[in-house]
C-alpha cells in the first residue's frame, strides 16, 4: 500500500501500533527519508510567531515563590530556544547529543519507532515529538534553557522595576527573555560566540515589542568583565554557573573549563572570582540568586554557600526549583519532579 504524501506526519502511536508489520515499516521508512532530507527539526518561528509567543509570556502571571519550591511553566521556552539552534549539538558529559542521534541513520530510525511505541497519543514523527524523543533517547543528554517564567518570578521578587539585573553566564537566553518581559534592565556576559549571536538575534527580534526592558549582552569571560562593572550598580545578580566541565558549549579558549582545566583551578579562578565581584557589584541590600545542583554535580549548594559567605554575602535560604521528570525515563521513581535549587544571598 502506497503512503499518502507525508502521511507519517499525522500518525499517532496507537494507530501505528495497530498497523500490520509491512505498513509500520513503510511509515517508518517514509518518516526517516523525510527527516533525512529536511534536516534537524529546529524550532521554526515566523516574525509574527515571535511576537505572539512574547505576548503570551508577558501576560503570564509570575509564579509564586515559596519554601516548598517553584515550578515554572514552559511558556516562553520555545521562543528562547528558537534563537539557539546550536544547543542541540552540545555534548553533556559522556552522553551523545540529540544532534548525534539525528545524524546517525540507525539511531534516527530507532528514535522515530520508539516515539510511536511509547507515546500512543502523540504524532510520533512530527517536529515536536521528534525533538522530544531525540532529547530523551537512551544514552543521550541535552542542555536546557532556563525557564523564562521562573525568571519573571525571581526578578519580580528581588529586583525593583527598572532595576538592573546582571547575569554573568548568559547562556541560552532564558534569563534575558524573562528579565526584559518584566521591564527590568539586563546585562549579560557570555564567552561563547554562537550563544552570543543567538542572544543578539533575540534582542533584534524583540526590539519593538512592549513591554520590554533594556538588554545588553557582552562577549567575554565573566572573571575578566565583572571587575569593569561599577561598585554597587546592580540590584540583582541572577545566574546559573556552569557545572565545571559537565556541559561543553564549545572548546574555545574562553570557556571556563578550558581556561581552568582542573576543578580546583576552576573554582578559584572562575567561581570564587565572580562571586567576589558579585559582592562588590551589588548595591547594599541587593540580592544574588544562583541556580545550582541539588545533587552530585560540582559546584554543589554547600560549596557555593561557603564561598558566598567568605566574600561577605549573607545567606537568606534556598528555593527548590522543581523540574518535571520524563515519566518513561524514570519508571521506578514516583516523584513527578526532580529539583535543583535557587540559593538566595543578600549584600
Amino acid at each position: 500500500m502506497r503512503l499518502a504524501p507525508n502521511e507519517f506526519l499525522t500518525i499517532r502511536g496507537r494507530e501505528w501500533q495497530s498497523c500490520c508489520t509491512r505498513r509500520r515499516e513503510n511509515l517508518l521508512e517514509g518518516a526517516f527519508e523525510y527527516w533525512r532530507t529536511r534536516g534537524f527539526p529546529h524550532y521554526d518561528l515566523t516574525e509574527s510567531d515571535v511576537k505572539r509567543e512574547y505576548e503570551i509570556l508577558v501576560n503570564q502571571p509570575p509564579t509564586s515563590i515559596s519554601s516548598t519550591g517553584i515550578v515554572g511553566s514552559t511558556v516562553g521556552l520555545r521562543l528562547a530556544n528558537f534563537f539557539q539552534p546550536q544547543m542541540w549539538s552540545v555534548r553533556v558529559s559522556r552522553y551523545l547529543s540529540p544532534y548525534d542521534i539525528f545524524t546517525s541513520d540507525s539511531h534516527l530510525k530507532a528514535a522515530i519507532e520508539r516515539s510511536w511505541r511509547i507515546w500512543p497519543d502523540r504524532i510520533g514523527a512530527n517536529p515536536a515529538t521528534l525533538r522530544r524523543i531525540l532529547k530523551t533517547f537512551p544514552g543521550t543528554a541535552s542542555v536546557s534553557n532556563f525557564r523564562p517564567t521562573v525568571v519573571r518570578s525571581v526578578v519580580t521578587r528581588f529586583c525593583p522595576k527598572n532595576g538592573l539585573v546582571v547575569d554573568f553566564s548568559a547562556g541560552y537566553g532564558g534569563r534575558l527573555l524573562g528579565t526584559i518581559s518584566v521591564e527590568r534592565r539586563y546585562v549579560g556576559i557570555e564567552p561563547c560566540a554562537a550563544q552570543l549571536k543567538g542572544l543578539k538575534r533575540m534582542q533584534v527580534a524583540l526590539n519593538e515589542s512592549r513591554p520590554r526592558g533594556d538588554a545588553e549582552v557582552v562577549k567575554g569571560c565573566a572573571e575578566d568583565l565583572m571587575p569593569l562593572l561599577s561598585r554597587g550598580s546592580a540590584d540583582l545578580i541572577f545566574s546559573s554557573p556552569p557545572y565545571f566541565d559537565w556541559e561543553k558549549y564549545s572548546h574555545d579558549k574562553s570557556q571556563s573549563f578550558v581556561r581552568y582545566p582542573t576543578y580546583e583551578a576552576w573554582r578559584e579562578g572562575f567561581l570564587h572570582q565572580i562571586l567576589r565581584e558579585s559582592a562588590r557589584v551589588l548595591r547594599r541590600g541587593g540580592h544574588l540568586v544562583l541556580n545550582v545542583s541539588d545533587g552530585r554535580r560540582k559546584p554543589n549548594a554547600q560549596e557555593v554557600t561557603k564561598l558566598c559567605k567568605a566574600v561577605g554575602l549573607r545567606y537568606k535560604g534556598y528555593v527548590p526549583l522543581m523540574i518535571t521528570r520524563v515519566p518513561y525515563m524514570h519508571p521506578r521513581n514516583e516523584r513527578p519532579h526532580k529539583s535543583e535549587v535557587l540559593l538566595v544571598f543578600v549584600r
